[in-house]
């Protein structure tokens, strides 16, 4: 037999809801534990099967009474469990032994139970504002848990039910107390170790969002480098298409570099374009006023910068939006019988961490200061503002370590007129960050091969281009065909938070199988 240990409750129990006293309590029973002798929490006594767990068809009258060998369990080998005023200690027998500590009103609004989250849509039945503020448990069960990776599962039958919305109420705030709906009083939550364990704890919350695999990894162009005879920067488009461990591989690469490059992507300018599959296996196409895809060539009446033969510097695109497209694609279609064009990359992380380092004050005035972009064009007028340097609101100031980057807003080409109330000391700022940008460490310089595909985040990575001749500049106006153009890129953008549900969801079966 197994005992649930409620520790130094003796003191506090006014403070709790009363909870059931149980006397000549069944030998088919298994009492979990005592109150000081005056009061024990009961498990229920309903009828089990084979493994000691009834399964009623509902949850929210079924009980599970813990049936167990004492050959198979001893006495300690269950949680013990701490009621104090507004919320429970766990202790779990581990080596060293894991405690948490948790409020009542934070369990009952967690519940996982099919009666608080939808079985098929797993989306949560009820408000965090229908939790009362005072709720706390009636009765406590140790349990054998139905989640397979875990031993046990705690059982709460809660004192009362959630607040239930009534529009057309005069009650407190429009609430009243409704017994009987969804979450009514006795509902019973049951929490498995293992789903105790991993909401208590943010560090495992992140492992479960996979967040290691979506951060950001500062680089200068030698940590792109080749290691041991394989780069980090490039993959094989056939091989990512067939292996989901290589497109997990890209993506990853992708998320803590910020650039990535599929090559082999077939250079088709007939049927279905190419591009389009290589961004619907990474995330999804974001159409903007360019459509779906758009073209980088170079044309005699160009209406932006890119798609003239000229240098093209360091920038970010579409900074005149609310929200900028995270990544960018670039398929190089044709590149042949032309002299220069290189692309580069900067990551413009690394360059707002070095500032962050080398002058406090300047990185400072351009996280707080907004700077204007505008589109005003073709029949556009678009305009946002932007903070050059975006810092998580959760960073630390007082740390010893740069604070946590989320984006960078840099486009000198879009950038509109700044105040003229601007301080001389945020020129002086911005000139700062553009030095940073231009040291040589930080570029890394690339010739677009036939075939390759770049990608890379358009909110971290700045990208440019050299001169180029040889083109076939004003090609567009001299009715030639597409097949006679020589320097040819087919572009589009894709959106982070499916790249992301790409990466958890590899991640999550990769790790099973």
């Amino acid at each position: 037999m197994s005992t649930l240990a409620v520790r130094n409750l003796a003191p506090r129990i006014r403070a709790v809801s009363q909870l059931p006293v149980t006397r000549n309590v069944p030998t088919s029973t298994r009492l979990l534990g005592s109150l000081s002798g005056k009061a024990q929490l009961p498990i229920g006594s309903s009828p089990s099967n084979s493994a000691g767990i009834s399964k009623p068809t509902t949850l929210d009258s079924r009980v599970f009474p813990v049936h167990y060998s004492s050959s198979s369990y001893s006495a300690t080998s269950h949680p013990s469990a701490d009621l104090q005023a507004t919320d429970i200690s766990i202790t779990f027998p581990s080596s060293p032994a894991q405690s948490i500590t948790l409020p009542y009103i934070w369990l009952r609004d967690s519940c996982p139970c099919p009666s608080c989250v939808h079985p098929s849509t797993r989306q949560k039945l009820h408000r965090t504002s229908d939790v009362p503020l005072d709720i706390k448990p009636k009765r406590l069960t140790w349990v054998h848990s139905l989640d397979k990776d875990a031993k046990w599962a705690l059982e709460v039958e809660w004192d009362r039910p959630l607040w239930k919305h009534d529009t057309g109420s005069t009650g407190v705030e429009g609430h009243t107390a409704a017994a009987g709906h969804v979450g009514g009083e006795g509902h019973r939550s049951q929490y498995s170790e293992r789903w105790l364990k991993t909401w208590s704890d943010e560090s495992k919350v992140k492992e479960r969002n996979q967040d290691s695999a979506l951060s950001m990894i500062p680089w200068l162009a030698k940590d792109l480098a080749e290691e041991g005879g394989k780069s980090k920067l490039f993959f094989s488009y056939n091989e990512v298409q067939r292996d989901e461990k290589a497109l997990l591989g890209a993506l990853k690469q992708l998320t803590n570099y910020g650039l990535t490059v599929l090559r082999d992507v077939p250079t088709t300018i007939t049927g279905e374009w190419e591009l389009e599959k290589v961004a619907n296996l990474l995330s999804h196409v974001r159409e903007t006023f360019y459509g779906p895809l758009w073209d980088v060539r170079s044309l005699a009446a160009a209406r932006n910068v890119a798609y003239t033969d000229l240098d093209l510097d360091l920038h970010m695109d579409l900074l005149y939006f609310e929200n900028p497209p995270r990544y960018q694609l670039l398929h190089c279609l044709r590149n042949r019988n032309v002299t220069g064009g290189q692309s580069i990359f900067v990551d413009a992380l690394q360059a707002a961490q070095t500032l962050w380092k080398e002058d406090r004050e300047a990185f400072n005035l351009l996280a707080t200061t907004d700077v204007g972009f505008h589109y005003i064009n073709d029949g556009h007028h678009l305009a946002q503002r932007h903070k050059t340097i975006v810092v998580d609101p959760s960073s630390d100031p007082s740390s010893s370590s740069p604070p946590k980057i989320t984006a960078i807003n840099y486009s000198p080409p879009f950038q509109a007129p700044l105040p003229s109330s601007t301080p001389p000391a945020f020129y002086q700022a911005l000139q700062k960050f553009a030095a940073t940008l231009r040291r040589p460490e930080g570029r890394w310089e690339y010739l677009l091969k036939e075939g390759d595909v770049v990608v890379f985040d358009n909110r971290r990575v700045l990208h440019a281009r050299r001169a180029f001749s040889g083109g076939s500049n004003g090609a567009s106006a001299a009715g030639k065909k597409d097949a006679e153009c020589n320097r040819w890129l087919k572009g589009c953008y894709v959106e982070a938070d499916a790249v992301a549900d790409r990466i958890r969801v590899l991640g999550t079966k990769l790790r099973v199988e």
